[in-house]
């Protein structure tokens, strides 16, 4: 029961569907070029099939007119080959050659292995002395290619949006954790191989907002030629979202660049500003992890607060400029945190479908409360 009661990952439930969608295509462009099509050496069609089952619909209608057109040059290259040479060393080193060097064209760049393998399985089985398999070899390649297609388009076409939410929707709270580790060791035996694993941190949660671009990215393709949605849940919010972090990820490595910088000249904090500005950050960290926009917007105050009396304070220079650098970096992450956290808690698919759909008990208690409790005992 626990393991039924956690979240589903839409990430790898996209990734499944589309891996038994490429083997049912495989499957059934053999099917079809062997006992329908009677198509000899119908290796192709599977093949074709499998390669073009992308995942997204567009990314597989544009790749699959790739593979068409890559395996008419491969057949045309091999025969032309056979037919002036014969099947030699060099003529097969030839037909690779020069499809590789075909798949330098910009609009069959991305399969410039398929005309080579193609033409050099084909003239390496002796297909270029008969015409008829020259032609069952496109034949094959078609139907694998309209086979793909179709189950890519027909059975449950991917749109990966719920997949991009559910990759960034993650991402506010791995910078609140990492902010929260460096609240927790601002002190006195900070270590500069404390603040580089921080450095590190961010790097990984900075690689971790790069996916969740391309996933985005991805996802906005995916509504292309889709008859589902045309269009991604939450596109703008999400970017939105990325953007936020980006910037609080940039803030954040200021902070423990600054810290190391003291670290290194051996600058003493002074305790009640280390206490307040540890503690503030302690609380934004922690109301981000815990999804508390009303809490992370009550700490603004707090913020502005500390940035006014530092402001006032008759301090050393080199005290000023770390003290007045690590306010304003704290500030910019809390402002980025707060604008994240309330994309991620309000504009995430399941959230929004939630707010549509109420659960039965949201909806009973709404009905006790507009009086239908009597209705129900009647």
């Amino acid at each position: 029961m626990r393991y039924l009661g956690r979240r589903v990952d839409p990430v790898r439930v996209v990734d499944q569907v589309q891996i038994v969608k490429t083997a049912v295509a495989g499957g059934l462009a053999w099917w079809l070029a062997t006992d329908v099509g009677h198509l000899d050496q119908a290796f192709l069609a599977p093949w074709a099939a499998v390669l073009v089952v992308h995942s997204t619909v567009y990314k597989t209608v544009s790749r699959g007119t790739q593979q068409v057109a890559a395996t008419f040059f491969a057949v045309f290259l091999a025969f032309s080959a056979g037919t002036l040479f014969g099947i030699e060393p060099w003529s097969l080193g030839l037909v690779i050659l020069v499809g590789f060097m075909i798949g330098q064209l910009p609009w069959v760049k991305e399969e410039a292995g398929t005309i080579a393998t193609t033409g050099l399985v084909t003239l390496a089985t002796g297909s270029t002395d008969q015409m008829d398999l020259l032609s069952s070899r496109l034949v094959d390649t078609a139907v694998g290619v309209l086979v793909g297609l179709a189950v890519n388009l027909l059975v449950w076409p991917p749109l990966r949006d719920r997949a991009a939410w559910s990759h960034a929707e993650q991402l506010p709270r791995q910078l609140a954790r990492v902010l929260r580790a460096m609240a927790d060791g601002a002190g006195d035996g900070l270590t500069s191989e404390e603040t580089d694993g921080w450095v590190r941190d961010l790097r990984r949660v900075d690689l971790h907002i790069d996916q969740a671009w391309r996933l985005l990215w991805q996802a906005r393709e995916s509504g292309r030629f889709n008859p589902r949605r045309s269009r991604p849940t939450g596109w703008g919010e999400l970017k939105q979202l990325l953007h936020e972090l980006e910037q609080g990820v940039a803030e954040t490595l200021s902070i423990a660049r600054t810290m190391r910088r003291s670290v290194e000249e051996r600058t003493p904090w002074d305790p009640d500003f280390r206490e307040r500005w540890c503690r503030l950050a302690a609380e934004v960290a922690e109301r981000s992890v815990a999804d508390d926009v009303e809490g992370l917007l009550r700490l603004t105050g707090e913020l502005d607060q500390l940035a006014h009396e530092l402001a006032q304070a008759s301090l050393p220079p080199e005290r000023w400029r770390q003290y007045g650098a690590l306010v304003m970096n704290l500030a910019n992450v809390h402002e980025s945190l707060s604008r994240a956290t309330r994309a991620a808690v309000e504009a995430t698919p399941d959230r929004r479908r939630s707010r549509r759909y109420p659960l039965p008990g949201e909806q009973r208690e709404a009905r006790l409360s507009r009086g239908g409790a009597g209705t129900d005992g009647a």
